[in-house]
């Protein structure tokens, strides 16, 4: 996945301004950076919903929906009208209608197809539950499934743990990252959740407009484009004594003695 000097305006605002990065095959990379940064607009261009203004985007060295492999998206999640009779099995079943048409029944070998998806991300048990009786979790899971179903090359995730709790996050993350090693997938994740990705991602890129760094998670973290990014304060070194503070002596050990 290559992106070479990429420039998107909506109108007269201006949304990405010369974003070039790589994402290695078969690694995990992770996009982050704050609100209004620009990571919506990347994924879209990613994904062939948008076309750039200037500049190259490739996947596989082909444009966007030119690639012949399928390519897994993972939203933040879908809104279903309250009480609608969708199981975990439909909705994984979605993943495959770009090989059924507009009028095509599933086959056989769809159903096995998602019966599979279903048990790599341990849901098959809950496949007729409906599901918006799921949990955050058991639902970003049951999308999970939903991208894998059409054996993509490359899953690209927008705020996938948008919602779960610090517990279920970790569980989040430690699965997918199974299933990039068992199934060798490129993985392309946006996220605010910066420290729970970093410590799975083998790449950070930090985007606010244009990539202001990129690479291995702990460099990306500690570099100074991440705290003018973030607003962070500068690091205190606690080692450092200030020479406009004065240190009292300790008090004198107590001698045993009476005092006068």
């Amino acid at each position: 996945m290559e992106l070479r000097d990429v420039w998107f305006s909506y109108g007269r605002r201006t949304a990405l301004e010369g974003v070039s990065l790589e994402v290695p095959a078969g690694s995990f990379a992770a996009l982050i950076g704050p609100n209004g940064a620009g990571k919506s607009t990347l994924l879209r261009l990613l994904l062939g919903i948008l076309k750039p203004n200037k500049g190259t985007v490739s996947l596989f060295d082909q444009p966007p929906g030119k690639h012949g492999e399928p390519i897994g998206y993972v939203p933040q999640g879908i809104r279903l009208p309250k009480g609608f009779p969708l199981s975990v099995e439909d909705v994984v079943l979605m993943g495959r209608y770009g090989t059924l048409g507009p009028i095509k029944r599933p086959s056989r070998e769809d159903r096995v197809r998602v019966n599979q998806s279903l048990d790599q991300v341990r849901m098959a048990h809950l496949a007729r539950r409906r599901f918006e009786d799921l949990s955050g979790g058991q639902q970003q899971r049951v999308l999970i499934a939903r991208a894998l179903v059409s054996d993509p090359c490359l899953l690209i995730l927008d705020e996938p743990t948008s919602g779960l709790d610090p517990a279920a996050r970790a569980r989040f993350y430690g699965q997918v990252c199974d299933l990039q090693r068992a199934k060798g997938l490129t993985l392309f994740c946006a996220s605010h959740d910066v420290e729970d990705v970093a410590q799975h991602a083998q790449q950070l890129i930090l985007l606010d407009q244009t990539v202001r760094a990129s690479g291995p998670p702990q460099e990306v973290l500690r570099s100074q484009a991440v705290r003018e990014v973030y607003h962070f304060p500068p690091p205190h070194d606690h080692q450092e004594a200030d020479p406009h503070l004065e240190t009292a002596p300790p008090p004198e050990a107590d001698k045993g003695g009476t005092a006068p």
